[in-house]
């Protein structure tokens, strides 16, 4: 088998390269920064994520978010170089750096009556970020509002529905003020949380990601890049289509996305949870290169999928790792309910058209999905791809009620009382169980 090029100890080499060559730490505090401090020390740090998203860093830099502190926006990712990665990452004590992809709507001053039980926001919510969806509306950061499609559905206590064509504003349905009724609303727009678009050399590191409407971490074209020790969570949502109810009505949102081009890169030891689609996925259309990608000990829980997968024709696939990963309750989240294709997979592996060599998912424990555990797509112009290239093994199977293990290439499926049948016929999991998993769903969350 080849190597991962991507391991901890490659990054660790990185992060003392750029320290021997004495890059600058830059510090960020929303509560006691301000813009015009130099930011180079605890005591004269910046405010805001404009200041980040905008600064010339240098290879080597280190970017550190105050613990205990929170921003809302989007934070663009800025390239470093070989050996000498820009450091996206906290400083003192505290809870883990928050990045909210949110508008907070928890005052009564927010909103105003509409008719009987209805009530819409006192102003325009969008039009500074332009022709964009929300998502979802988290309320007291526990459970979601129902997303509707038009005003004449909202008829249940939660529902929405965002204006996104019309004068972009949300209506509401509640027996009273939404501001009073709940302590926290938190309305999702469907922008990248944290934007990795065409960057290279980067780590980030220990940050809390949540309420974005779109995914998490997304972005294409990305080499040389490390996501580990982050909470991600209360993602998705957003209309893909941006027409309002017209059309396709598609959602969309995943934690952490690599669309497209990819090469090097590491998702290691970081939680996600309450994702609208995947937690982890990298694919692709067409004539891109996926390769050299580790996804490692992460804990995930209530997203449609565990970790997503597929590419088109043209393109190519090569050297992904999915190894002692986490995985519970695939399709158990906020947005299955909500969705027109409920689909809960741990792992999920739509068409491949794409040449692929050494896709590996191993040694993770796979509990509880609403579908199947595993769904493999039968892929006409390649059809015997996971038959020579896709590795299982190692791995630990567990789906209460009855409910699938497996459903491989369309036509055969797979219940926890075949997983001998499936092994035989497949010749995948030689060191595969079927058994529960060892720790319970609250046992892996803390």
């Amino acid at each position: 088998m080849k190597k991962f090029r991507w391991t901890s100890l490659l990054f660790l080499a990185f992060f003392l390269a750029a320290r021997a060559a004495a890059a600058a730490d830059y510090y960020v505090n929303y509560e006691h920064g301000r813009d015009t401090f130099d930011g180079l020390t605890p005591y004269t740090p910046w405010s805001s994520l404009s200041k980040v998203n905008s600064f010339p860093f240098r290879p080597g830099d280190r970017v550190l978010f105050a613990r205990g502190s929170q921003w809302r926006g989007s934070l663009q990712l800025r390239s470093g170089a070989d050996g000498a990665p820009i450091y996206y990452g906290a400083y003192g004590q505290g809870p883990k750096p928050k990045i909210l992809g949110s508008l907070p709507l928890n005052n009564e001053c927010c909103w105003e009556a509409a008719g009987e039980n209805l009530w819409v926001c006192f102003k325009a919510i969008v039009p500074a970020f332009g022709k964009w969806d929300i998502g979802n509306i988290v309320i007291d950061g526990s459970r979601a509002a129902f997303k509707r499609w038009r005003k004449e559905d909202l008829k249940s206590q939660d529902d929405f529905w965002y204006d996104i064509t019309g004068d972009k504003r949300i209506y509401f349905y509640s027996d009273e003020n939404p501001g009073v009724k709940y302590d926290r609303l938190e309305a999702a727009i469907s922008k990248y949380v944290i934007s990795h678009s065409d960057v290279s050399n980067v780590i980030v590191d220990g940050l809390d990601v949540r309420y974005g409407g779109s995914h998490g971490f997304g972005g294409g074209d990305v080499k040389h890049y490390a996501i580990r020790n982050c909470d991600i969570s209360w993602i998705g949502g957003g209309d893909q289509g941006l027409g309002g109810g017209d059309g396709g009505r598609v959602r969309f949102g995943n934690g952490i996305e690599f669309w497209g081009q990819a090469d090097d890169c590491l998702v290691e030891n970081n939680k996600l949870w309450e994702i609208y689609d995947a937690a982890l996925t990298n694919q692709g259309v067409g004539g891109n290169v996926e390769s050299n990608i580790t996804y490692r000990g992460n804990v995930i829980w209530n997203a449609e999928y565990s970790f997503e997968y597929w590419n088109g024709a043209g393109s190519k696939t090569a050297n992904i790792l999915f190894e002692q990963n986490l995985c519970y309750n695939a399709g158990f989240g906020w947005g299955h309910i909500q969705r027109p294709d409920p689909n809960g997979r741990c792992i999920m592996m739509y068409g491949n058209g794409a040449p692929t060599e050494n896709f590996v998912v191993r040694d993770n424990v796979f509990c509880n999905a609403t579908e199947s555990l595993v769904r493999v797509d039968f892929t006409p112009e390649n059809p015997d791809w996971p038959d020579r290239t896709l590795t299982l093994d190692g791995n630990r199977y567990f789906n209460e009620d009855g409910r699938l293990f497996f459903r491989w290439k369309n036509d055969w499926n797979y219940t926890g009382g075949q997983f001998d049948e499936f092994r035989e016929k497949t010749g995948k999991e030689e060191r595969g169980v079927a058994a529960p998993p060892e720790k319970t769903l609250e046992q892996i969350k803390d």
